[in-house]
C-alpha cells in the first residue's frame, strides 16, 4: 500500500488500518476525496450505502485548522459521515485536544501495543443529529429533554431514544395525576398509577374520566401520536440483520426522537395549564 500525502511517521499505522478494514470486507479508498466538492482528503475512507467513515491517520495527534474546517464543513452540509483521527496509542492525547474533538463531533481511534484498534471517542454523524424545533417549550423538564437529545447526538442513539420514551411515559402519568389533583378527572391517583402507559394515554383522551360536561384532556390526534410513539420501544427489541435494516432503523430513531420532543412539549404545556 503506497501513501503519498500521509506523513511518513503515520504510514505504518495507516497500513495496519487499511489491512484491518479490508479484513472486515470493506472497500477502502486511499487518499481520495469522499465527495467531489470535499475540501479535504483523509488518509482512508470506506462507504456503505450512503454512509461514509473517514479516517485521518497521524503520527502525532494534531487537530489542525484545515481538519477543523473540514469537520465543520461536514457538519454544515449534514453529510452522512463519521470522521476519525487515528494514531498509535503511545501518542499524547491532551485533555484540551480531546475536548475539541468531542465538540466538533470527531472520533478518536488508537492502535494499541497488541496491534488492535481501540475506540477512544465516538464520532458524531451530522446526518443523524436531532435538532428539536426551537419553538417547543419543555418547562421544568427542559434539562431532561436536553440530556436525551445530547446523548442521542453523541452517538448513543438507542440510549437517548430509550430515555426519551421513559420521559414521555412519565410525563403522561404526571398529566393525569395533575388532572386528578385539580378534580379535572374522576380517577384516583392509585387508579392512574395502576394503569400501563397505553391505558394512561387512552384515559387522557376519554370523556369517561372527566366531570360531566367536560371535554377529554387530549384530542384523538394527540392520543394516536402518543400510541404511535409508544411503539418506538419495538426498535430496541430486535437487532438489524442487514445494512439496509440498520440504515432504516437509524432513520426511524431520528423520526422518533423528533416526534418525542414534540409530544413531550405538548404534554408539559398541558400539565402547566392544569396546574
Amino acid at each position: 500500500m503506497d501513501f503519498f500525502i500521509t506523513s511518513e511517521e503515520a504510514q505504518p499505522c495507516a497500513g495496519r488500518l487499511y489491512t484491518h478494514l479490508r479484513a472486515l470486507n470493506k472497500k477502502v479508498s486511499v487518499e481520495r476525496a469522499p465527495w467531489d466538492d470535499a475540501p479535504y482528503r483523509t488518509t482512508l475512507f470506506t462507504k456503505s450505502g450512503s454512509e461514509y467513515v473517514l479516517y485521518e491517520v497521524q503520527g502525532s495527534l494534531e487537530f489542525h485548522l484545515r481538519l477543523r474546517e473540514f469537520a465543520h464543513w461536514i457538519a454544515a452540509n449534514r453529510r452522512c459521515a463519521e470522521l476519525f483521527l487515528v494514531t498509535q496509542s503511545g501518542s499524547a492525547t491532551a485533555v484540551e485536544l480531546f475536548s475539541q474533538l468531542k465538540k466538533c463531533g470527531v472520533g478518536l481511534m488508537l492502535l494499541n501495543d497488541q496491534d488492535q484498534f481501540e475506540l477512544s471517542l465516538q464520532p458524531r454523524n451530522p446526518a443523524y443529529v436531532v435538532t428539536p424545533d426551537p419553538s417547543l417549550r419543555f418547562g421544568d423538564i427542559a434539562s431532561d429533554v436536553s440530556n436525551c437529545v445530547a446523548k442521542f447526538n453523541d452517538g448513543h442513539r438507542m440510549d437517548g431514544l430509550r430515555d426519551l420514551c421513559e420521559l414521555v411515559e412519565r410525563e403522561t402519568e404526571r398529566v393525569l395525576i395533575a388532572a386528578v389533583r385539580r378534580s379535572w378527572s374522576t380517577l384516583t391517583e392509585a387508579q392512574v398509577r395502576g394503569k400501563d402507559w397505553s391505558d394512561q394515554i387512552n384515559a387522557l383522551a376519554s370523556v369517561g374520566i372527566v366531570p360531566s360536561g367536560s371535554s377529554a384532556l387530549i384530542d384523538s390526534r394527540l392520543r394516536d401520536d402518543l400510541q404511535s410513539f409508544r411503539g418506538a420501544r419495538n426498535l430496541f427489541d430486535h437487532k438489524a440483520r442487514t445494512k439496509r435494516e440498520d440504515s432504516r432503523r437509524r432513520r426511524q430513531f431520528m423520526e422518533r426522537m423528533m416526534m418525542g420532543t414534540r409530544l413531550i412539549s405538548e404534554l408539559a404545556t398541558l400539565r402547566r395549564r392544569i396546574r
